[in-house]
């Protein structure tokens, strides 16, 4: 295929849900973190894809169900990945993950611990 180019698929994180909520300390969030994946071209949705929502803040303001502080999940056919319910910590004040998947830039999304 002489003289044809081949494109390299690269994607976008959208954040979907979750992202701008309030907890109380020790309590559990109302709604997962959730991101939508697309394709950067067209729009379309990438399924099956690998995505990592990963704490990166410097205090321990929230963690998964599990005290863990990376997940990854799988997009759905629709592009969306969800993760489990997030358990606010001691400290007061936003915390924030970064959502990451292979072929797209990374996003950071923030919530926030209240007292």
């Amino acid at each position: 295929m002489k003289g044809e180019e081949v494109r390299r698929r690269t994607y976008m994180i959208l954040p979907a849900g979750g992202t701008g909520q309030h907890a109380v300390h020790h309590g559990t969030f109302a709604h997962p973190l959730k991101a939508r994946v697309v394709d950067s071209e067209d729009r379309t949705p990438v399924t099956e894809l690998p995505v990592t929502f990963a704490w990166d803040t410097m205090s321990q303001q929230a963690l998964f169900e599990g005290a863990q502080e990376t997940v990854t999940v799988l997009t759905d056919p629709q592009g969306y990945a969800e993760t489990p319910p997030l358990v606010a910590g001691d400290a007061a004040g936003t915390a924030s993950f970064a959502v990451t998947a292979a072929g797209a830039p990374p996003v950071r999304v923030d919530i926030t611990v209240d007292r």
